[in-house]
């Protein structure tokens, strides 16, 4: 029987979000408890909530949104871990650190930050990746379709102009991101990587489930 593990982090109320960001609200409006027929909630949150997926759209006009993506765009079969150990906040994560990286279709880079996230420190001086990542990865990685992070998102806030360079370069080059993943319980790479995101109409990224599977 395969084994299947959970990549995402449960959101809740209290699931950071990017500059400190404070908009999820989760209401009950109906409870068994106090004589209703069912238990019924109201989420509101961003599109950039938790575990969640970047969408060409986010940084390019024209580019692919979530309802764009098929099926067959969210399937990996060759994917690669690679651990920057150590990282420091505000790190920039360049080709020396990846430097033993193998072609893949879905690369996570794990740091380990997340242990960060019940901090404002995980929002406010996260590790980033240099935007010339994206060209460097492509010669190397033809195959590459999607890449995960451990840390809220692939731009720190110190440094957004470089952020948003990177942000384009990547999505530019239809390298789908997933961001703020839970990588802490991966010890190998998973023979295959489902992510499941909100179909949203239009919309620039969701928030996404992440199954890693090994058989």
């Amino acid at each position: 029987m395969n084994k299947v593990i959970f990549l995402s982090h449960i959101i809740n109320e209290w699931t950071p979000l990017y500059g400190g960001e404070k908009s999820i609200t989760v209401k009950k409006v109906k409870s068994i408890k106090k004589g209703d027929y069912c238990n019924k909630t109201y989420w509101s949150f961003p599109a950039h909530t938790g575990t969640h997926i970047d969408a060409p759209r986010h940084f390019l006009d024209k580019g692919r949104t979530i309802s764009n993506l098929l099926a067959r765009d969210l399937f990996f079969k060759k994917i690669c871990l690679i651990e920057v150990k150590n990282t420091k906040p505000g790190y920039i994560i360049n080709e020396k650190d990846l430097s033993y990286i193998k072609d893949c279709e879905l690369l996570f880079i794990k740091t380990g930050f997340e242990k960060h996230r019940n901090k404002a420190l995980y929002w406010k001086n996260s590790p980033a990746l240099d935007d010339k990542l994206a060209g460097w990865l492509r010669k190397i990685c033809p195959s590459l379709r999607a890449l995960g992070i451990d840390f809220i998102s692939i731009s720190s806030l110190r440094d957004r102009e470089l952020g948003g360079k990177a942000h384009k370069a990547f999505l530019g080059d239809n390298i789908l991101l997933i961001e703020d993943m839970k990588l802490s319980s991966l010890k190998g790479s998973p023979d295959s990587v489902i992510i499941a995101p909100l179909i949203l109409e239009e919309a620039d990224a969701a928030p996404c489930t992440v199954l890693g599977i090994y058989n």
